[in-house]
């Protein structure tokens, strides 16, 4: 009798491994999110150039966060964001534009995920990450008011 071939393809990541999925049009934004999550240890990040290649082409596995930062028309987003809510309901999803108070803004909470404004900050990326994955963050103390 033959073993069975346990191994996953190189192009899934594993079940056990969270995945970040990221859309994003500027590779310095991917690369920052890929830093933080190398610092944190735990995951894998997924990036696409575009919703639609998301929609076509969704990872397998556990996905704990999704990053929508492409600059795909309002009605693609739209319609990620409602396709994204049926195919995994409870996973958080951030949206990211350049302006806030928009009708991006207003679609992304409409569809219950969080909007940030560009530039996002480093500790934006990791919070929104650590959270995701259920890592704790160190606590910040403010010392002003000893």
């Amino acid at each position: 009798m033959a073993a069975r071939d346990t191994r996953q393809p190189a192009f899934r990541p594993a079940q056990r491994c969270p995945c970040i999925v990221f859309t994003c049009t500027d590779m310095q934004e991917a690369d920052e999110v890929g830093r933080q999550l190398l610092e944190l240890n735990n995951g894998c990040l997924v990036t696409y150039r575009r919703a639609e290649d998301l929609m076509s082409n969704a990872p397998a596995g556990k996905v704990a966060l999704v990053i929508l930062a492409s600059s795909d028309s309002l009605q693609v987003i739209c319609r990620t964001l409602r396709w994204l809510r049926r195919r995994w309901p409870r996973v958080p999803i951030t949206v990211v534009g350049d302006i806030g108070g928009g009708e991006l803004e207003l679609a992304a909470r409409k569809e219950a995920a969080c909007y940030l404004t560009r530039p996002v900050g480093n500790d934006q990326w990791r919070a929104i990450i650590a959270h995701a994955l259920a890592i704790p963050t160190p606590q910040r103390v403010d010392r002003r008011g000893q």
